[in-house]
């Protein structure tokens, strides 16, 4: 079984991440940060590059970086593409120094938490990268599932696609480590792949200590997306953070 960021991997082709829905979230990325025409953004754990290219079709400078080479070949013909110049490397968060330090950074989706890293260590690790990345004064967007909403609202199974394009997912919870793994069936025409994804879950409080730990000042907590104030019921937890 593949690791799910490996070729082929479902975030790919994934039906909900729409470029309308990657439109929004970017919009209210820009907002909340808020970002100023121009800025210097690092993204962090860019995937294939969906927000970044994005950003860059805004007029920002912005680098992606992400540990899975599938991912970067992703979205470096994502935003080729798109007609844009955008920066993406092949790093780990945790080992990237940059040359020059960033207006802003974002870490988004379930990028904190997933496996590897698998310790508390590396998570904060990755924190301290983004702190050492920005300039003083500048701003850090971080989005990730809260545990209980995510854990109510976790499906053992689904399916997702047509009759002869389709993906079945099966997933499970460890309350001892707080891991959810998730088992991918990928059915194309191509042939059938299986995957494996495994994140750890959050609690508010985890992150505020993981931020704090990071040096990371928190200046606003969001449900998500939404310009609502983080609750206990929020599915997603989105902090804006200053260095």
């Amino acid at each position: 079984m593949k690791d799910f960021f490996s070729d082929g991997s479902p975030f790919l082709r994934h039906p909900l991440l729409t470029a309308e829905r990657t439109r929004q979230e970017i919009d209210f990325l820009v907002d909340a940060l808020p970002l100023t025409p121009g800025a210097r953004v690092l993204d962090v754990g860019c995937g294939f590059g969906r927000h970044s290219v994005e950003l860059a079709r805004r007029n920002h400078h912005v680098l992606g970086i992400d540990p899975a080479a599938a991912m970067i070949r992703a979205a470096r013909q994502n935003a080729q593409e798109a007609g844009l110049d955008v920066n993406f490397q092949q790093v780990a968060a945790e080992g990237y120094f940059p040359a020059q330090p960033f207006d802003a950074a974002l870490c988004l989706f379930t990028t904190l938490g997933q496996i590897p890293p698998a310790s508390d260590d590396d998570n904060r690790d990755l924190l301290t990268t983004v702190f050492n990345s920005l300039k003083d004064g500048g701003r850090f967007a971080l989005e990730l599932p809260q545990k209980g909403p995510a854990l109510d609202a976790l499906k053992p199974s689904d399916r997702f696609g047509g009759d002869t394009a389709y993906a079945e997912v099966q997933r499970s919870f460890d309350a001892q480590t707080g891991i959810v793994t998730e088992q991918f069936h990928i059915v194309s025409p191509d042939g059938a792949r299986n995957y494996h994804l495994r994140y750890r879950l959050f609690t508010r409080q985890d992150v505020i200590g993981l931020l704090a730990a990071a040096g990371l000042q928190i200046l606003k907590s969001y449900d998500g997306y939404n310009p609502a104030d983080l609750s206990g019921d929020s599915p997603a937890m989105l902090f804006v953070c200053a260095k």
